[in-house]
């Protein structure tokens, strides 16, 4: 498993794309006929079908030099990035019946093994795919300007050797790889209400297997995902 790296001023980043991304609503003015005296306005309340309501956006970033204990040291954790800016993501909370746009900001720049080969595979999303855009880590050395851009992309699968992390929600069969220092949206359905265990499937925590420390602790790179 490569060495991981963190980059400094990438909540910064995070934090204006979503900015960008959760400020995409628009508003309508509806205005009665002009005559001579006032126009008396009746505005009739009708039942929201949750089919016709914008996206839920579910913004999640990823960062490394996160201190675990003294003998694990550094480890990847899951956010979801709120109002306040990045809060504990072991419970994830989000809207059933309900179209949910998730946004994965990865600032890891490593890759590492998957615990379940096939899960470099997209699942459970909208037309099976994701977007990814590259690359997070734009003020740092990679590249021989100190800035690479890749564009985005859509795609259905995502090159082992390019994983450093998934989003995986095996009950909902929901499984997002996230690319190193890349910036991943997907767009899936919670059809009904309930709780279900979400978690990392590449071997990102600490021990011989990579499979404890960060791996198997939720608000680190597992927790619950809840929909109500």
């Amino acid at each position: 498993m490569s060495t991981r790296t963190s980059l400094a001023g990438g909540f910064t980043v995070a934090v204006l794309a979503a900015a960008l991304i959760l400020s995409g609503y628009g508003a309508a003015v509806a205005l009665g006929p002009k005559t001579g005296s006032a126009t008396t306005v009746t505005t009739t309340t009708t039942a929201t079908n949750s089919s016709t309501l914008s996206p839920y956006v579910l913004t999640l970033v990823i960062t490394t030099n996160n201190m675990f204990n003294a003998s694990a040291g550094d480890q990847p954790a899951y956010y979801v990035l709120g109002p306040a800016g990045l809060e504990s993501a072991a419970n994830i909370n989000l809207p059933a019946n309900r179209l949910i746009k998730l946004v994965i900001v990865n600032y890891d720049d490593g890759n590492a093994s998957l615990a379940i080969p096939s899960d470099n595979v997209v699942s459970g999303t909208i037309n099976g795919t994701i977007f990814v855009a590259s690359n997070d880590n734009v003020n740092s050395s990679q590249g021989p300007s100190g800035i690479v851009l890749a564009g985005g992309v859509t795609q259905s699968t995502v090159p082992a050797s390019e994983v450093a992390h998934t989003f995986t929600v095996p009950s909902i069969n929901l499984n997002v790889p996230v690319p190193l220092s890349s910036t991943v949206v997907a767009y899936f359905t919670l059809a009904s209400p309930g709780t279900f265990i979400w978690f990392c499937e590449t071997e990102c925590g600490c021990g011989l297997t990579g499979t404890q420390c960060a791996m198997s602790s939720p608000g680190w790179m597992t927790g619950n995902l809840v929909a109500s």
